[in-house]
This record gives C-alpha cells, structure tokens and sequence, in this order.
C-alpha cells in the first residue's frame, strides 16, 4: 500500500460509482433554462426535496462527523461570502444596480451549496455529482450550439455564444475547459462509458466559445499533466507529444481563416496589449483599467469594501478613466472584485477556504490519479481567477462546490488509512 511513505488508494475503488439522475436533471435544467425564474425555482426545489428524501431514507437524518466538518467548511466560505454580501446591502453598500440579481444568485447558490455538501458524505457521492455535471455541461454545450447562429460562435454580446439559453462564452469556457480533462480521468477509473468522447467534446466546445482564459485553462491543465509525472521517461513522451500536438494547433491557427480572425488575432492582441508594445485589444485594456480602479477603491475602502456590486455602481457613476469610456459592469478579475466589493474581509472569506483545499490537494496528490487531477483543476480555475469571478454564475459556484468535497472526502479516505496503519504497526510493536 506504501510506496515512497505515501499512501495509496486502490485505482479500481471507484469503478462502479455512476452519476446521480436527479443531480443531472438539476444541472442539465440550470445551465438551460436559466433565464425563466419560475423553472429554476421550482428546479432548485425539487433538488433540495431530493436531498431531504434521500437522507431520511438512507441515514434517518443522522449526519456523519466527515460531512458535518465540510458544513462547517462551506459556511465559514461560501456562508460568509453571502453575510458579507448581504450585510453591506443594509449597511454599507455604496449604491445599488437597478435590477441587479448579484444578491439573489449568491443566495440561491447558497442554498443548493447547502443541499450539495448535505448530500454528498463520502468519495463516491462527490464523484457521482462530478459525472452528473458533466453529462449536464454535454446538455448545455449541444442546447448553446443549436442556438447560437453559427455566425455568433466566438463571440460575445447579446447575440454572443450562449446568450439565448442563459449564459455566455465565458462562462461556458470555464466548464468545458475543466470538463476536457476531468472527463477523461472519469472514463478511467469510474464507471463514465464515454468520457473519451465528451472530453473531446469539450475541447471542441472550448474553442468555439472563443474564451480566450478558458483556452489559457485547458493550456494550463495539459501542461500540468504533461510535466507533474515522477516517471521521467513518461514526462518525456509526453513533452514530445505535446509539442508536436501544438505544433499542429499553431498551424491549424495560422492557416484556416475563421480560426485566425477569432482566435489568433485576439491573443495576439491581448499579448501586445499587456505588453504594452501597442494597444490592439480593447477588451484586454479595459480589463487592466477595471484592476486599477479596483485597486483605488480598495485603497479607500479596504476593510468592507464598496459593498454587492460597488464595482459596476462606481463606474456607472465615474465611467471616465484615462480619457476612456467604460460601461459598467463587473471587473472581469474575482481578487479585484472581492477587493473592491468587499475588501480584506472578502478577499480572506474566499481564499483561505479555497487554498486549505489547494493545500490539501497538493499533499495528497499522489494518492490517487483523481484527487490529482483535481488538484490541477482547482489550481486552474485559482489562476483563471484573475479574469473571472465564479461565485456570480451558478456553474461556476458549482465548480467550486465539486472540487471541494472531492478533495475533502479523499483526504478524508487517506487520514483514516493513516491512522489504520498506525494502529496496525502498534498492534505489531506489542
């Protein structure tokens, strides 16, 4: 079981663990029907009766000390994110958007995170919501496929990617990006027949949406997997594969024109632009203003920050920056954001949390191929932080939901084969 001091969970534990068919109805309604109300009202209470019924039926209500430790977890995270959301709307907040659903999105996401980590009490459960998420994200990828003309894939706005079903290319990127790599582990050592399949699903997906941070993700996740291998023969093939497989995409880039004006040119643009050799993307310099701004209204307002939405009432209020004309809207960037919304407070409510769990991630990665893969995902989305903030989006909430409790439960796993071999070798020293 030992193999450099480190522990080691059987690879075949979770071959037969499959997804959960009311989780994936709730996934699959949310990412679809986002935009009517009333449907996903109704959607998020049928997944909070589900968990209610379920747990009396299996445990008579009696919570297990593991899953009441990840409670607590999520409501001194996700819970004092909401508080502090909240509370500055009664307290300090600077000002208000005018139909503005910030407040109700957290809350409701509150809620289900609730359902979720009451449900889910051990590493199969965590595994089984993974695979329903990703049988949904197939869902909402193929419904914003259909929707969207052909001339909108790429882009943005209000006609952009995904708009007609309720979300938008961004956001969309974000879970596929993740699900690329995620769905591929899953074919492997769970029960998910065709994870090979979505995951090339997901690359495909992740490119059509034209999100450049989701394409900088799933870049980011290959290259992880590539040179975090102790197999040194093995890290070298796959450098070599890797180089040759970008080698291909680069050409391919280059040389077909729709993937030239809509990929290439724009990351071109955005390199220029951060480099500051010329300003060729607009998009890219507005979100390097959004940063300063933020950053001067955190000097302000350090400890509370501007309260929900104090960034896009800011601007609304001072949309003139450096002679530029900026709309109001959120500040692209969740450290800049928690920043200015909520200041230190804020900042430290998501990120101790989330990088106990990076840390977490990172001591047991080698225990099982999955908790690494894992690990990888959240380190990615932590690094894709600085152009999105996940906890206005359901999905992306959801996200971080998931990794949480699959780091969590095998970490979890592994304390318990600690202590077991500790009691067995004492057994043997008596």
């Amino acid at each position: 079981m030992a193999q450099n001091n480190v522990l080691k969970i059987p690879l075949d534990k979770y071959k037969n663990v499959k997804p959960d068919l009311a989780f994936f109805i709730y996934f699959a309604v949310m990412f679809c029907l986002y935009t009517n109300t009333w449907i996903q009202l109704g959607i998020q209470l049928f997944i909070i009766a589900y968990v209610i019924i379920r747990k009396i039926n299996d445990y008579r209500i009696t919570l297990k000390l593991d899953m009441i430790k990840n409670i607590v977890l999520f409501v001194l995270w996700f819970g004092m994110l909401t508080l502090l959301l909240y509370l500055s709307t009664k307290f300090w907040a600077y000002s208000y958007i005018i139909g503005s659903k910030t407040m109700l999105g957290v809350f409701r996401c509150f809620g289900i995170g609730m359902a979720i980590f009451l449900y889910v009490d051990s590493t199969e459960k965590a595994i089984s919501l993974v695979q329903s998420f990703a049988y949904a994200s197939v869902i909402m990828g193929i419904a914003a496929l259909i929707t969207t003309s052909p001339s909108q894939y790429f882009q943005a706005g209000d006609e952009g990617f995904g708009q007609v079903i309720g979300q938008q290319r961004n956001g969309i990127g974000a879970v596929a990006a993740g699900m690329s790599v995620i769905c591929v582990y899953l074919k492997r050592y769970t029960d998910f027949k065709y994870g090979d399949y979505m995951a090339g699903f997901f690359v495909i997906l992740t490119l059509l949406t034209g999100s450049r941070g989701s394409l900088i993700q799933l870049l980011i996740l290959f290259v992880l997997i590539v040179i975090v291998d102790k197999d040194i023969y093995k890290m070298m093939t796959k450098i070599i594969v890797f180089i040759f497989a970008g080698a291909i995409i680069i050409l391919l880039l280059r040389n077909i024109p729709i993937l030239y004006e809509n990929l290439w040119l724009r990351f071109e643009g955005l390199f220029t632009t951060i480099s500051g050799e010329s300003i060729d993307d607009a998009s890219t310099q507005g979100r390097e203003f959004f940063k300063e701004i933020a950053f001067e209204m955190f000097k302000d307002r350090p400890i509370l920050g501007w309260g929900v939405d104090g960034f896009k009432c800011y601007l609304r209020d001072n949309p003139i920056y450096n002679g530029y004309y900026l709309d109001a809207t959120y500040s692209h960037c969740n450290f800049s954001e928690l920043m200015a919304d909520l200041g230190i407070l804020g900042l430290l409510a998501w990120y101790v949390p989330t990088f106990f769990i990076l840390i977490k991630g990172f001591k047991n990665r080698d225990c099982h191929p999955l908790i690494k893969i894992f690990f990888f995902w959240l380190l990615s989305m932590i690094i894709l932080d600085y152009a999105r903030i996940p906890w206005e989006t359901h999905p992306g909430s959801y996200q971080y939901f998931m990794v949480f409790l699959i780091i969590q439960y095998f970490s979890f796993e592994i304390k318990k084969l600690k202590n077991n071999k500790s009691s067995l070798e004492t057994r043997k020293g008596l």
